[in-house]
């Protein structure tokens, strides 16, 4: 130890005693350790990070797979949850959660809230205590017309009622009903879906109590529920998977409708940030943990480099000291701990850099369904360990090569002739031209990978998206909020868009069910007449989109045969669809669409008939491939979660103040939600902003290799 604290005073004064050297090395350590940990935070917050509940260790998600169905995983019935949960003997607990939009309403202020409605054991299973009152539990939880109350979740809590504890037991009003506040969440909990911040949580039994809906109650295939299980101590994945598979082959046996459906076990945290076990999430961040491994890599380089030049210029003095009896391991310990030294300081700088680039990716403001997305990249100790890992691995590897060289030293050539006739044509000189070469390689190539998502990017803007985004305002609200049936709501759409219609600037007005790249979509099977359905094939589910008379105008989405929808295609009349070119080629290929039929409900019927062509355009994502999609009128599909669109001679902006006291001169008390330009839209989550993000972290990590490629050089 006497030798160590010996090694590490001699190396401190050999830093300081070279400034210039110390401070390029400590900088250009940082940028690649700081570039390392930034990114692993942000792999560390998706997939390493535990849930603050109980046994995070064994928590699991059950996805859903249908046979045929191309878009990812979905969720479970709750006749097939119970019969899990009441059947499997490989989980301490079975629970579910099921999420929706409401509007709570407390002293005449209402709000859009992101909701999950919890299965009776949701609280339970997690381990999870109250902040302040009680949680959901008990099994009339589960029963439908439960007793109306409602749990707030820790953040909601803290913002909307100032962290009152006595708001437990006060009464608020969730979309127009009384409820009663019975608990606050535990401070930390943020709920099962990781990338938003769950704002309320409400029983199972009240998951239809605002519509008329009996189908998540009675259907097999209303698959709804996201589900989650607890395992048992000592039971695997594997053993799970395999009594899951029984359960559902039983089920399948019995309800014949099940048919294709099948679930899969996934640890929980491979679920993030979506609940979607499909979801690529995952692959990205190694791609850009390994680009980010490159930069590390040139940094190194760049420094071994420098130490190269640095121990060189010392061989005199190691001959000295070999003169003097220090033998070779004596001469590279102490090399090794200046760089490792040198290694410890830069990955403290590159912890603070790496810090205030997470708080930056953290700072992102990005709403989704009324709530704002969570990106909590905050350090944690697993962060902090692989900084200082990724430091001394870094000192250890910069320091190994210049230390085992200068070590081999010939003392009769260094003490005779002075290090400087030594240096070129050497082994060192060679190996330092290596070391440029591979920064120069390694820079290349991650300007490359930049490049290619420049690319990717100036593609993904220029593709054809099937509107035109430029002066459309979308202003979203569910009329549940304020107590609307299917009819009053009907009539108070109508009376919008017509209110609407008259106000300065606004050229088209339209409702739909759903916006291009929003976060809700609707996806139903469709039966095409005609066809006899193979038993051994599932119907093709197929997006489609509930929209009012004007929406093709408003949009500007080219009709190419046929006709828009009129204010003749009611309830009572018969039922007509606009399909896009996608779907028409692949169920009637070579053939003219319109006049054809298709059905949304069986084999059987009812029909709706195609009464028009559209060109096919981006729904959920802008790299999606040419896909099948539909759209209904909005008085033969009725729904309760609509967004006004506005076509705007002006800027979208400016009309929102005039917009929003329109619409409160209506309903008074409905909230509003998701109000933004259709290109402010299109930068969200399944928008442009994972492109955006992607190519500027790309051109970041480009930019940075570069940089350190001209210093080695």
């Amino acid at each position: 130890m006497d030798t160590l604290f010996q090694d590490i005073k001699f190396g401190a004064r050999v830093l300081i005693k070279n400034p210039v050297v110390t401070t390029v090395a400590v900088l250009t350590l940082a940028l690649g350790i700081g570039a390392n940990t930034a990114i692993f935070s942000t792999l560390n917050s998706f997939f390493l990070r535990p849930l603050p509940v109980a046994h995070a260790d064994r928590l699991t998600y059950l996805a859903g797979q249908i046979k045929g169905y191309d878009n990812g995983s979905t969720g479970i019935s709750y006749l097939d949850y119970r019969d899990l949960r009441s059947q499997s003997d490989s989980f301490s607990d079975l629970l579910a959660y099921n999420l929706n939009l409401v509007g709570l309403d407390y002293q005449e202020k209402a709000d859009p809230i992101l909701v999950s409605f919890v299965t009776s054991n949701y609280f339970s299973g997690l381990g999870l205590q109250p902040a302040a009152g009680r949680l959901i539990s008990g099994a009339e939880t589960e029963q439908k017309g439960t007793e109306p109350v409602v749990v707030l979740g820790y953040a909601y809590w803290k913002k909307r009622f100032n962290a009152d504890p006595s708001v437990v037991g006060k009464q608020v009003k969730v979309n127009g009903s009384p409820f009663t506040v019975i608990g606050v969440a535990p401070k930390g909990f943020h709920g099962l879906y990781s990338i938003v911040e769950m704002q309320a949580y409400l029983p199972l039994g009240l998951r239809t109590a605002w519509s008329d809906s009996e189908a998540f109650w009675t259907k097999r295939d209303a698959h709804d529920l996201k589900v989650y299980g607890v395992l048992k101590p000592g039971v695997s994945m594997k053993q799970a998977q395999s009594s899951v598979d029984v359960i559902m082959q039983r089920i399948v046996r019995q309800y014949p409708e099940e048919k294709d459906f099948s679930a899969r076990l996934y640890p929980e945290r491979l679920t993030r940030p979506e609940p979607d076990a499909s979801n690529g999430t995952l692959i990205v961040a190694v791609l850009f943990m390994a680009m980010a491994g490159l930069v590390l890599l040139l940094a190194c380089t760049n420094v071994a480099n420098i130490i190269m030049v640095r121990a060189t210029a010392r061989s005199r003095e190691m001959a000295v000291r070999s003169a003097l009896g220090a033998g070779r391991l004596r001469l590279v310990r102490q090399l090794m701990t200046e760089s490792v030294l040198l290694a410890l300081l830069g990955g403290a700088a590159g912890l603070l850099l790496g810090a205030w680039v997470s708080n930056l990716l953290g700072s992102i403001q990005l709403v989704a369904l009324g709530s704002r997305l969570r990106f909590d990249f905050s350090f944690d100790w697993r962060v902090f360990l692989f900084g200082m890992t990724a430091a001394l691995l870094t000192g250890v590897l910069v320091g190994l090569a210049p230390a085992f060289r200068v070590s081999r030293t010939n003392l009769s050539t260094v003490l005779h002739e002075g290090s400087r006739g030594v240096l070129a044509g050497t082994a060192r000189a060679r190996l330092r031209n290596a070391l440029v070469v591979v920064q120069v390689a390694g820079s290349l190539m991650l300007l490359v990978v930049a490049g290619l998502f420049v690319r990717s990017m100036r593609n993904a803007e220029r593709v054809y998206l099937g509107f035109e985004p430029a002066h459309v305002l979308n202003a979203s609200m569910d009329v549940r909020e304020i107590g609307l049936d299917k009819e009053r709501a009907r009539r108070f759409f109508r009376d919008l868009e017509e209110r609407m219609r008259n106000v300065a600037g606004v050229q088209s007005v339209s409702l739909a069910s759903s916006i291009p790249m929003g976060y809700s979509n609707n996806a139903n099977p469709v039966y095409v007449e005609g066809k006899t359905p193979d038993s051994k094939e599932p119907a093709p589910i197929v997006f489609y989109n509930s929209v009012s008379r004007d929406y093709f105008s408003t949009m500007r989405v080219p009709m190419l045969r046929g006709r828009v929808f009129t204010d003749q295609d009611t309830g009572q009349s018969p039922l007509v669809a606009v399909v896009n070119e996608a779907m028409a080629q692949k169920y009637w290929p070579g053939q003219d669409a319109i006049g054809k039929r298709f059905s949304m409900k069986s084999a059987s019927g009812p029909f709706m008939q195609i009464v028009g062509l559209v060109k096919t355009g981006k729904y959920t994502s802008p790299g999606e491939n040419p896909t099948s999609f539909f759209y209904v009128p909005q008085d033969q599909d009725p729904q309760l979660v609509r967004t006004l669109q506005l076509r705007t001679a002006a800027a979208p902006g400016s009309l929102i103040p005039e917009i929003e006291r329109e619409i409160k001169t209506l309903a008074p008390s409905l909230p509003l939600f998701g109000v933004e330009s259709m290109e402010q839209s299109l930068e969200g989550a399944n928008g442009f902003f994972l492109f955006r993000m992607g190519t500027r972290f790309a051109g970041a990590l480009g930019l940075l290799g570069l940089v350190l490629a001209l210093v080695g050089v």
